[in-house]
């Protein structure tokens, strides 16, 4: 496939773009910043719609046509700019690419959502655990709060446009390389990680998932979580949940340090399935 990927210098988006190359995909890379790429990457503002729509039909590129989107771009996480930057800036690019790619026939969109909708920083305790997509969408801040609301429109570009098939991939927290170093200080004190139920995922392992996402033959809107096999502290998840979040109900399929959010949706829809453990990376 000839297959855009915005976001292509951030932390996922390398990673994703090589991936896809692998995978013997055409991509072209797009970002706000400069190049990793050279050549193959376009600067874009996807806040502007005149420029999303401009370089996704081709006008502004050497591609004439994109088979799909894979959407990376923004504010990658809370904390990174004011409130009101965040939101803006990913609800208007998350838009516009969703618009754009309708209008020009594009059949496929792949987008960085978040775990943060799922209810993080849990304050409050999850319903259940392991989390799954039953799980109610409870984004407590305005940057889960922009991820929901793109989850939303995708609902409804997606059912008014019968030929725009869209997968929103709830990424937990992405995990470059350089990103291990702190782990042993993040092991120390459980406390300090249980915002996000010790989860993870490898960089590695979330350019698969953007991988598999893109070449499914899904329909419609889909959302689904995707993490790593097993949490992040080394420690079984029975005995972090009993600590820091007991009365919890737990599955009875939860077994030593399983990821206290579940990718086996992702598994049945995408074919995804985690492989890097934090162990391979120290």
């Amino acid at each position: 496939m000839r297959i855009a990927v915005t976001g292509s210098s951030g932390k996922l988006g390398k990673v994703a773009m090589a991936a896809l190359r692998d995978a013997g995909h055409r991509v072209t890379g797009f970002d706000i910043i400069s190049s990793v790429y050279g050549d193959d990457t376009v600067r874009l503002d996807c806040a502007d719609f005149g420029a999303v729509i401009g370089v996704l039909s081709g006008v502004d590129t050497a591609a004439r046509r994109f088979d799909a989107v894979l959407h990376l771009a923004g504010i990658p996480k809370p904390g990174a700019t004011t409130d009101e930057a965040a939101f803006r800036i990913n609800i208007m690019g998350t838009y516009n690419v969703f618009s754009a790619a309708a209008r020009l026939g594009i059949g496929r969109v792949v987008w960085a959502s978040s775990e943060t909708i799922l209810g993080l920083p849990f304050a409050e305790p999850p319903r259940f655990a392991p989390i799954d997509e039953t799980h109610p969408l409870l984004p407590n801040w305005s940057y889960a709060l922009g991820k929901r609301m793109g989850e939303t429109m995708a609902d409804e570009f997606a059912r008014w446009h019968a030929g725009l098939a869209i997968v929103s991939l709830r990424f937990s927290n992405v995990y470059a390389a350089e990103d291990y170093a702190d782990l042993a200080q993040i092991q120390a004190d459980p406390a300090g990680r249980k915002w996000n139920l010790w989860s993870y995922i490898d960089a590695q392992d979330a350019a698969e998932a953007c991988r598999c996402a893109l070449e499914a033959a899904t329909t419609g809107h889909e959302a689904m979580i995707i993490a790593a096999a097993e949490n992040l502290m080394g420690r079984p998840s029975r005995d972090l949940m009993a600590q820091h979040f007991p009365g919890v109900p737990l599955a009875e399929s939860l077994t030593g340090e399983a990821s206290l959010l579940s990718s086996a949706l992702a598994g049945e829809r995408i074919g995804y399935v985690p492989r890097v453990s934090w162990r391979e990376r120290l």
